[in-house]
């Protein structure tokens, strides 16, 4: 049996990890164990009030008898950085703004990789855009802002003279 008595000290601080704005649940969850174990409930009464298995309670319990608070959140997980950095994000939010032409996800991922050296998968890259809020063109959509107003005109005329049976006697402008 799990034994958790704490100083008025360590009372104070559960209280104040416990109210911190930034606390995950999970780790709100684990502070609340060891209020409830100082308070005397047993691992069982934890277990039930909670809706978690014994198992994870004296897990937990003996995690912080072992090492104190700091033992309670999650650690980092693993695994590499992300290549694509907040400053390629900004790079990339920065190019595409300019509106000069339209992009897809593999013509960023070639953009990023010929001008930052940095290889992304067109899926992931499209997958990390979308995270970031950052909306790209796709050039599937639509044509319409590519479009000489001009030439639209021209054509527009000779497509309303054909309508109306006459014969067009040339293009007036090469194709």
């Amino acid at each position: 049996m799990y034994r958790v008595q704490l100083t008025e000290a360590q009372r104070d601080e559960l209280k104040q990890r416990a109210r911190a704005a930034t606390i995950k649940p999970r780790t709100r969850d684990r502070l609340e164990m060891v209020r409830l174990a100082d308070a005397g409930w047993s691992i069982p009464k934890i277990a039930k009030h909670l809706r978690i298995s014994e198992v994870r309670v004296r897990y937990w319990i003996k995690r912080f008898l072992a090492a104190g608070f700091d033992a309670l959140p999650d650690q980092p997980h693993r695994g590499q950085p992300s290549q694509l950095t907040p400053v390629l994000l900004e790079a990339v939010r920065a190019e595409v703004a300019q509106g000069d032409r339209t992009w897809t996800a593999a013509q960023l991922a070639e953009w990023l990789a010929a001008q930052h050296g940095v290889s992304l998968s067109p899926d992931w890259l499209g997958e990390k855009l979308g995270r970031a809020k950052l909306s790209y063109q796709r050039t599937y959509r639509h044509l319409k802002h590519k479009q000489d107003p001009e030439k639209v005109a021209e054509r527009q005329a000779d497509l309303e003279t054909l309508e109306k049976g006459e014969r067009l006697v040339a293009w007036t402008s090469a194709m």
